[in-house]
């Protein structure tokens, strides 16, 4: 890790312990609180993987609980280095150059359409400073629009739908939500006839309004051309899991208490709960699917039902995304990180190595992590739609 990554990586961790409390900090916290036993294993695979990679987010529509269940037909494998991941999946990998525009430091965010990524650049660290959508075929750049905060004011959170895309901003404790249309033009609130007090931790576009949940707790509708909010009924404590889908608890959970466990269907009103044994911890739970660690705290995968339960060959320690996809470590002679097809077995090499130091980039995906997956790999970009995985 160079001395550069090192301070921003302290950065963002500073910042995201004041804002919104994603993954890296917050699961340190977690995984403090934990038996020594575990924290000694858990944090020597996290002393290995020096920073965590995290991976965008946008709307997918998800299946009804009862309606084509995976099947989790083997467990990944544990000990040969595969292909790499633009070999076994070459219909869902791309590299794109690191140096998308002069000057700028872009970064991939997510599909905005089957061929074009949305890219973020930004004015100074973590600051954005306009969004740009590039097409992969053409390997061209256009502007979307301008992004002008305030010091101390950052744009988070983005989301695609209704042909706009959709951001963040937290001003004085509350949320305030943008959006600017995708074939490009200005920014422009989305007003709101209170203030919305806290953070966002996940956002939706349904239809012609924006879903929302707090870290708090509880999820609400507001129109895209703004006006009201809306609590959604029975949902006053839970998070956006893969919308409809909300659950609660939400994925940064107290102690041993699973994530995601109950889940409700904002549209139809179709909940579910998870079968969680007792002595389990670290389980997190996905729409279909849960993970975690058995009372001898080995690694396990199954449905949220209880059936079809399978070992990992490490723990899936931030959950599964989409209900199929983990990361793991294979441990020899040179570290390699492989992403995981928990459906199908099959896995790939993400390419990345450690340093000279014995320090290696992770990419670290979560239940709510969905579905695209980009990562530095020297002067390119990797960009994985997970979605495209058959």
């Amino acid at each position: 890790m160079t001395k550069e990554l090192e301070d921003d990586l302290g950065r963002v961790i500073g910042r995201a312990a004041e804002s919104a409390p994603r993954a890296p900090s917050h699961f340190s916290a977690h995984i403090a609180r934990t038996s020594r036993r575990r924290r000694t294993r858990t944090l020597a695979v996290a002393t290995a993987l020096a920073v965590a990679v995290v991976a965008g987010g946008v709307t997918a529509a998800v299946r009804d609980l009862g309606e084509d269940r995976p099947q989790i037909a083997v467990n990944p494998p544990a000990t040969t280095a595969p292909d790499p991941v633009e070999k076994v999946w070459p219909d869902a990998v791309w590299k794109i150059p690191a140096k998308l525009l002069a000057g700028r430091k872009p970064r991939p965010i997510m599909f905005v359409d089957d061929r074009t990524l949305l890219v973020e650049t930004w004015e100074s660290f973590e600051k954005a400073g306009a969004l740009y959508a590039y097409d992969l075929e053409t390997r061209q750049i256009r502007k979307i629009t301008d992004i002008r905060t305030p010091k101390g004011v950052y744009a988070s959170g983005y989301t695609v739908g209704a042909g706009q895309v959709i951001w963040t901003t937290i001003e004085k404790r509350s949320t305030r939500f943008w959006s600017a249309p995708l074939e490009g033009g200005q920014p422009r609130a989305i007003t709101t006839d209170d203030p919305i007090a806290g953070s966002t931790d996940q956002t939706a576009v349904t239809g012609d309004k924006l879903a929302f949940s707090l870290t708090g707790g509880g999820v609400f509708t507001v129109p895209l051309a703004g006006g009201g909010v809306t609590p959604v009924a029975g949902a006053d404590r839970h998070h956006i899991l893969r919308w409809p889908w909300v659950g609660t608890p939400g994925e940064h959970t107290q102690g041993d208490e699973p994530a995601f466990e109950e889940l409700l269907n904002a549209e139809t009103g179709e909940t579910s709960r998870a079968v969680v044994h007792p002595g389990e911890q670290l389980v997190r739970c996905g729409v279909t699917t849960c993970a975690g660690l058995r009372a001898d705290d080995s690694p396990f995968y199954r449905l949220r039902d209880g059936s079809q339960e399978r070992g990992l060959g490490q723990p899936g320690i931030s959950g599964v995304a989409l209900d199929r996809f983990t990361t793991a470590l294979l441990t020899g002679p040179t570290r390699v990180q492989t992403l995981v097809d928990l459906t199908t077995g099959k896995s790939g090499d993400l390419g990345l190595r450690p340093d000279a130091k014995g320090q290696m980039t992770a990419v670290q995906l979560g239940v709510t992590e969905v579905p695209t997956v980009v990562y530095r790999l020297g002067d390119q970009f990797v960009v994985i739609d997970l979605t495209r995985i058959r």
